[in-house]
Parts: C-alpha cells; structure tokens; sequence
C-alpha cells in the first residue's frame, strides 16, 4: 500500500523523468547522428590514442589536459594532427539550435582565451530523427564568429576535412564545398524514396517532388510550420522560376505548373517535409549546385535507378560519366550548337555546356553565343522540367528545351540542318518509336558532317530486324567508331550497350576506316546490388585511342581494332565490335581456371541431378575412326567440330525420364531436367554444347539439347581423335569468348563460326581416373554422407 501510495503521490514527478529520459534519449540519437556524419565526410571518429580525430564530452580532459575548459566539456572536440580544431555541440531539439551554437562558440572561446591551442569551428547540431537536424558551422576570423560559406551560401552539413582545411588557409569564413561522391547520391535517393514511399506518394510523382523541394532550397528557406509547408515550396518555385530571363512567359507558366504540388496529391508527405529537407542538406545543395557538378542529374540517376519502385516514369537515366565521355568523344566546343532529341534530364546538355565553358574564352566565342546553343525535347512533363531546371540551375540562358516530340513535324521542321553536335540515349524497347528512328532522326538535325554520339542498344547492331537499316544508314552517313560498354552499365536495369559515333550526311566509302573498341572496366563495379567506383577505367585509354584513330595515328591497344570499311557495308554486316575485336591473351594460369570451371560444373550436375551419374558413358569420349588432331594448329569451329543444332522442343513438351536435357541456362552443366528419351532427338556419344549466350560445357552423357526458339543449343561433335582433357581444352577456349555474346547478339551458327581455336601444341593425356570415375566417386561420398 506505501509502494503503491508513493507511486500515485509521485506521478508528477515521474512523469517529468519520464520526458527527461526521452530527451536524453533523442540528445544521444543526436550525438550518434554527428559520429555518422562526420565519419561521412572523412572524419576519423574513433579517440586520438587509436588513430583516429574524435573526443566525446567525458573524453576531453583526460586527453587535452589543458584545453581551459572549465567543468563543463562540449559533446565533441574533434581533432587534426593531434590539436584540437572543432568544438562541436550537440541539442534534442530543432528550436535549440542557436543554444548549441552559441555553447559551441563558447566553449571554443575558452580554448582560445586560455592560449594554448587555436580552435576556429564551432559546429551546433540540433533535431530528432523524424524531423530531420540542423547543422550550423561557424568561422572564427581572429575578431568575429561568421558563418561559414562556399560559393556564397553557408554549409548545412558537418564540415568535411576538406572544407576545414581551406577554411583555415583562406581565414575568411569561405571554403570549397566538398563534392559528393556516388555513395552519397545513392544513399540520399534510398532514403528520400523510402520517405515519400512511407507518405503514399505515387510512384510517378516522386522525382517531380525532388525537382519542387531542390527548386524552392535553391530559392530560399522553406516555412516548416504545420500547414505551410506546400504553399512554402510552391511560392518560392514560382519565385525562382518568374525571377528570372531564361524563360519566355508561357515556359514559365507551365514550368510553375508542372512542379506544383497540390494538398490532395502531397497531403501526407508535409510532415515529413522537415526529413526530407535535412537529408537534402547534408549534401549542401545551395553551393553544390553554384559549381560544375550535375547535382541534378547525379541525384536523378540514383534516384531512378535505386529508389526500386520509381521506374514508373519508363525511362533510364544514361550515367553521368559516360554523358560526359560522349562529349569528350566527339569533342563539344564553345563554337558547337548541341542538340539531344530525347534529352531525359538534360545530362548531356550538361555535358556539352561544361565543356562550351571550358572553351569559350580561348575561342573568343561570347558566354551569351554558348548559352543560345542548346536544344533539347522530351515527350514527359516530368522529365522535361527536371532537365529544363538542371539548365537553370547551371545558367545555360534560354534553356531551349521542348516539352514535345522530336518526331513531331513542328519540332523536324524547326531542327533541321541547324546542329554541328547531337547526343543521345534513346529510350529502350519503344514498340511504336525504335531506336533506330531515334538516330535518324538525331542525323537529320545535323549539318553535313556534323558528329553524333549516341549510347544504344547493342542488339540493334547485330540483329536481322536491324540489318536493312544498318545498310541504309551507311548510304547516308558515316559510320566512325563503336564503343561496346559494360554489360551493367544501366544496372538494376539488364541492357547491353554500345557508343556509335557517326559523321552525318556523308555516305560510308570502303576505302574509310572504324574504329572498334570494347571497354570492360568504367571505373564502377557492381557490388551488393549497387553500382560503386572502382579503380581500372579504361574509359581514359579508350579516349586516347579514338583520338590517335580520329587524326590518323596508329592504334595501340588491346581494347580496340580498326577495320575496313568495306566490313560493315557487306549485306546484313554487323556493326557491333564484339564481332571483330581479336581475343585477348589470357594468362595460362586464367586458362586453367576456365578448364577447372568446367570440370567443376560437370561435378556439381552430377550431385545435384538425382540419377544422372548413372548416365556417364563409361569411356567418354568415345571416338573411334577419327582421324588423329592436328596439334598446334589454329581456325575455327568448323576445323575441329561438326556444329549442330539441338534437335528438341522446348523442355515442356517432355516427360520425366533419365536423359539429360540441355538449355541455354548455365546452372548444373546447362541441364534442366532429365526427361524421357525421344528418337531422333539424343546425342547418343555426348559432345560440348554452347548455349545461345556462348556458355561451353562438356556432356559426357547422352543427351537431348533445345533446338528451336531465341535460346537454341549448338552441339560440337569432334571431327578428330581427342581425350576428355582436349574436349575439356577447347571448351574452355569458347568460354574466354563469351564476351562476344549477349541478349541482342546470341551465339547463332554464323557467329560461332567465326570464332578462332587453337589445338593444343600436343596431345593432353588425361588423370588416371576417367571422369566417369570421378563422378562415381562423389557420387558415393555424397551418399554416404547423407546416409550419415
């Protein structure tokens, strides 16, 4: 009864601990927010006796035992070469923020006033989780606390190392912002996407949101008081927009239009308006936008690509990178008027207008002439306001950018003949509007020799619907190079794409030269479901090469090939580089890898395929008759192997059974099943199959191989005596080339045939045991261990 009467005389009291434990709660979510954003921006948060620039509040005075700081300690005194540099504090709450500026400057006054060391950033953090920080950084001169700013606007994140570095040599409240790098995009746009996800925002308006709230920051501060936020954004969109003469009236207005945001559509996204702000703060957006950087574009393109349900709005956006390697191909200048037909969000104007404004000066080309030379069109509101605001934001004057289709005869009529420089993506797989109309179409803006580059599909340089087109593209223009790039390029999105780089109005002579290149490293990799920089782009070499090709000069890289072109005018020739690029030399310790690879595989079907190790002819291969091979030498398929087609239907259309049937997957030996023997259909001796993307394996059992349909089996019968170990040899060969093959160019019976082998230099004797041997004796371990 006490227990419980002091509990209801103290309710008051709890309750105040209750609200005092939540906010010691949020003030440490605050103080481990700053650890992470610091760590982002370079810091090293771990204490200075492990390396590292970081001491928390009860740290402080053991460390930097005369620092002149009282009792009283800041949450964090961040250090460079073991002296301290940044006072940082740290409050639970938005409103708190001039407190934990004000303490910050406080507590770095004390430092300096005691004389021994020199601290000139104080950095205040306030906020919670699910409203979003603020981040107030200040710059002591020697006689005034001062914001500190670069390019003109104060940053809004944890400063980086960078950043402090230079704001220390210039002493003046100014640094150089830090520039963001891939990681940082990608993690913004997952963590925008999962916010508007959360407020049931529709898919197909999330990116007009970002272009709306980046527009209205630009502008200004958006008013976060409860009912404000959206007519905030509107009003200060409008106000950017109307402010200025890049526009004429009726752009302005549907500008405003297309990015405003009503209460019906954007109702459950205002209170989450404080969040989304933060993050876009954090990577300092108002001075990120004032340098060369394409903020806009870079945001757009992780948004699109990793925000996981954003592809509503159907289009792909190409990679910052290699918008900016297609302008370097085709060498855009001040003196150049740029035009992209399908301009999505304006990443290659961008690329084409830095590069005007690293060269108008030089060219004595007048700024005013540069920012008149740009035209784009793009059919999608959306799209066509984030890429007419990417030119805004970057100054380019008219922003001649039409919310229309290229295809129209309006916009034809008002293009043609008037451009020296076309680049372009075409959208993927448009039934009613192919790429190939798309390059046309982008050939027909240019003037007679005008250059385009154009990043495309590669099917359409290689398949049969294509080949007529191929040939009457030649007739017209100027084939100069392709440049086949990285198989994820466009990741999550699969695609195989190529750089084609034409002179326009020019018909192709034989006597011409192509430059053929394939580039295998970008300087990006794919790792945990996301595209990461990397080192080893061949990007730069592949350049350099193109413009030894473009003045004459030999080639000397492995990465490209130049051809005649009396090649690609033959009837249905290929343009893809895949075709003639030779093979590179693999190291023998590589080439052992692939014949491991094949071993390993028929192992690996031999336990996971119930029954099938009892299919393994007993002396496989078996080849009597046959004359003996010729070692050393060197050609193709069709001198060592008879090629054949698979002669089954598709796997559906059989019931189960014991022979081994084999499609284009390359899991388990390329076997899908075992199914009942038809007449006709079995390879009674086994061979190597390739699937329809170039993948070689070894079946040293009978079996059944798909014939018909885009993933159809070629079967390779020996036209010579060979051991398993020789089969294996030549298998291997074919696998080093599967990078001749993708979804658009399949490994068809005229592409196999040109491929190149070469024999051993003599015979290869195999093991002592037989790989019918090896899979009996695995197959007995496996089974004893699971009788275990």
């Amino acid at each position: 009864m006490t227990g419980s009467g002091r509990r209801f005389g103290n309710a008051e009291n709890e309750k105040g601990e209750d609200i005092m434990a939540r906010s010691k709660r949020a003030e440490s979510r605050c103080r481990y927010l700053v650890r992470k954003v610091a760590a982002q921006k370079g810091w090293d948060v771990r204490h200075p006796q492990k390396g590292g620039q970081f001491l928390e509040e009860q740290e402080i005075e053991d460390y930097f035992t005369d620092s002149g700081l009282g009792k009283t300690k800041p949450d964090f005194l961040v250090c460079k070469n073991y002296q301290p540099i940044v006072v940082v504090e740290a409050k639970n709450e938005k409103n708190k923020i001039d407190n934990a500026v004000n303490e910050a400057i406080g507590y770095a006054d004390a430092i300096n006033k005691h004389g021994k060391y020199k601290v000139n950033i104080a950095v205040g953090v306030a906020g919670e989780e699910d409203n979003g920080y603020l981040f107030v950084t200040k710059y002591f001169n020697g006689k005034d606390w001062i914001d500190l700013s670069a390019r003109g606007f104060v940053l809004t994140s944890f400063p980086s190392v960078a950043e402090v570095d230079n704001a220390i040599i210039t002493n003046n409240g100014t640094t150089e912002v830090s520039i963001p790098n891939v990681s940082d995009y990608i993690a913004t746009a997952i963590e925008l996407s999962s916010i508007l996800r959360s407020a049931k925002i529709e898919p197909s308006l999330r990116p007009k949101v970002l272009g709306a709230v980046i527009t209205a920051m630009y502008q200004g501060e958006i008013d976060l008081t409860a009912g404000n936020e959206l007519n905030s954004i509107n009003q200060l969109v409008a106000d950017a927009i109307n402010s200025t003469d890049h526009f004429e009236g009726t752009k302005k207005k549907q500008l405003i239009e297309t990015l405003k945001m009503s209460e019906a559509d954007y109702s459950r996204l205002a209170p989450r308006m404080g969040k989304i702000i933060y993050i876009l703060k954090m990577l300092n957006i108002r001075s990120i936008l004032q340098t060369d950087t394409d903020f806009l574009g870079l945001l757009y393109e992780a948004f699109i690509r990793y925000g996981y349900d954003n592809n509503s709005l159907g289009i792909v956006f190409t990679p910052r990178h290699i918008t900016k390697y297609c302008a370097e191909l085709i060498d855009v200048t001040a003196k150049d008027k740029v035009i992209d037909i399908a301009c999505g969000s304006g990443g290659f104007l961008v690329a084409a207008f830095d590069r005007m404004l690293s060269t108008y000066k030089e060219m004595g080309i007048p700024h005013n002439v540069i920012r008149e030379s740009l035209y784009g069109f793009d059919t999608n509101p959306t799209v066509w306001a984030l890429a007419t605001l990417n030119m805004f934001f970057r100054g380019d004057g008219k922003s001649n950018i039409e919310n229309a289709s290229c295809f129209d005869d309006k916009s034809k009529k008002a293009v043609s003949g008037r451009f020296t420089k076309a680049l372009l993506n075409p959208p993927f797989s448009q039934e009613d509007e192919p790429e190939r109309d798309f390059i046309d179409a982008a050939m027909d803006t240019l003037q007679t020799l005008g250059l385009m580059a154009v990043v495309v599909k590669s099917g359409i340089f290689a398949d049969d619907d294509n080949s007529l087109w191929r040939n009457s593209f030649l007739k017209k223009h100027t084939l100069l190079g392709m440049i086949s790039l990285p198989g994820d390029l466009f990741y999550p999105t699969a695609v195989d794409t190529t750089i084609m780089i034409a002179w326009a109005k020019r018909p192709q002579e034989t006597t011409d030269k192509v430059f053929m290149a394939k580039i295998w490293n970008d300087g990006y990799k794919k790792l945990k479901g996301k595209r990461v920089e990397t080192s080893g782009s061949q990007l730069g070499e592949v350049l350099s090469e193109f413009k030894k090709f473009r003045t004459g000069r030999k080639t000397s890289s492995n990465l490209v090939t130049v051809i005649e072109a009396g090649e690609i005018l033959k009837e249905g020739a290929e343009f893809c580089p895949e075709q003639y690029l030779p093979q590179p030399d693999f190291p023998e310790e590589e080439q052992e890898k692939y014949r491991e690879d094949i071993v390993k595989s028929i192992l690996k079907a031999a336990v996971s395929i119930e029954d099938i190790s009892d299919e393994v002819i007993p002396d496989f291969p078996e080849l009597p008759e046959l004359p003996d091979m010729p070692y050393g030498k060197e050609g193709s398929i069709e001198k060592f192997f008879h090629v054949k087609g698979g002669k089954s239907s598709g796997e559906s259309n059989y019931s189960d059974g014991s022979c081994p049937y084999i499609s284009s997957g390359d899991p388990l030996n390329s076997i899908v099943r075992l199914v009942a023997d038809v007449d006709g259909e079995v390879f009674e001796n086994g061979a190597i199959t390739v699937t329809c993307f170039g993948r070689a394996s070894v079946q040293p059992w009978r079996f059944m191989a798909r014939g018909n349909g885009g993933s159809a089996v070629r079967v390779l019968i020996p036209k010579y005596k060979m051991t398993f170990s020789e089969l294996v040899w030549f298998a291997a060969q074919i696998n080093m080339q599967r990078w001749r093959f993708f979804y658009g160019r399949m490994a068809i019976l005229k592409r196999l045939k040109r491929i190149k082998l070469v024999a051993p230099k003599s015979r290869i004797e195999d093991t002592d045991k037989t790989i019918s041997e090896k899979v009996a004796e695995l197959s007995d371990k496996v089974t004893a261990l699971l009788s275990e």
